[in-house]
């Protein structure tokens, strides 16, 4: 499948290229984790004769990323600040890292029930993951951890985004090495997030719901993979992310019939839906930001797990 995951992330680039002025701060950090990914690809492809054409490929792919992802950056700065400021480490060359060693989801630890109250909501996340990365504005520097999101990230049998995103706190938490005990236990907390994570998609497809549940299944597929988990690169489920690509305009679309947005312009505030992590921004056309975003990562995470 290296040569339909290329294609598509060449689509993707021209995308960014007609689109870099207008996507938010979800679709620079997707492109900062596929650029990633590319480089963890040139490195092990490079002692690999048989997979030198394809390396030339991304060899230009790392090319025009480097630029038009920076472009995007600086458009993400000047038209929100402020909330630009509250990510900007996560949005800068060479932040996210790859993983290095694999495992496997664990069933077992899926919790019996789920929580319907309590869990994490959009504006608790990015309050928390700023604390993390020190960007609040206050003295308490990076890695803060505050009572009240020491006790939301931890709550276990929260689902879909809040799931995702307790996930996705310590992950930066690993970035960042911070050393508060909390995070003494941070591949548990994996192991159990990424295990319901991994459930979810499950029944997404068994319960032909990926119309509704696209863009959680493939923010699941990325964040776990990016966690280290390698059973979430399933052959199946890349054909069915490759197939929610738009061809002609190179971009994501996983929402189904949620969103009728193809003829309105990017400024219309009825494009814009508020999701349990952040503002989404639909764009002209009929593309997600965050679609694309979750789906270009996360290809980039299928093409260098099937390296291996």
């Amino acid at each position: 499948m290296t040569d339909p995951i290329l294609s598509a992330l060449e689509r993707a680039t021209l995308f960014l290229r007609d689109a870099y002025d207008d996507i938010n701060v979800d679709g620079v950090l997707g492109y900062r984790i596929l650029q990633a990914y590319l480089n963890g690809v040139l490195d092990k492809w490079e002692s690999q004769p048989g997979l030198q054409p394809s390396r030339q490929r991304v060899v230009r792919l790392v090319e025009k990323l480097s630029l038009l992802v920076g472009q995007a950056e600086l458009a993400v700065e000047r038209n929100t600040p402020e909330y630009y400021t509250q990510f900007v480490p996560a949005l800068r060359p060479g932040f996210w890292k790859i993983p290095r060693q694999w495992i496997q989801t664990d069933p077992s630890l899926v919790p019996s029930q789920n929580n319907i109250s309590g869990c994490l909501n959009g504006e608790l996340s990015d309050s928390c993951i700023s604390h993390l990365l020190g960007t609040r504005g206050d003295d308490a520097g990076p890695c803060s951890v505050p009572n009240y999101c020491s006790g939301v990230m931890t709550k276990l049998g929260c689902s879909n985004y809040s799931l995702s995103h307790q996930l996705f706190y310590f992950m930066f938490a690993d970035l960042q090495q911070c050393p508060n005990p909390l995070f003494r236990d941070t591949q548990y907390y994996k192991n159990v997030f990424c295990a319901s994570m991994k459930k979810i998609n499950i029944d997404a497809e068994k319960e032909a719901r990926l119309n509704t549940l696209g863009d959680l299944f493939v923010e699941n597929i990325l964040l776990c993979g990016l966690a280290g988990f390698s059973d979430l690169y399933q052959p199946r489920w890349l054909k069915i992310i490759l197939n929610w690509q738009k061809p002609r305009k190179g971009c994501f679309w996983m929402y189904g019939d949620q969103f009728q947005s193809s003829n309105q312009t990017s400024e219309e505030p009825s494009q814009r839906s508020q999701r349990v992590k952040r503002e989404e921004k639909i764009l002209k056309g009929g593309c997600s930001s965050h679609n694309t975003a979750v789906a270009v990562a996360a290809l980039g995470g299928f093409l260098h797990y099937g390296g291996f």
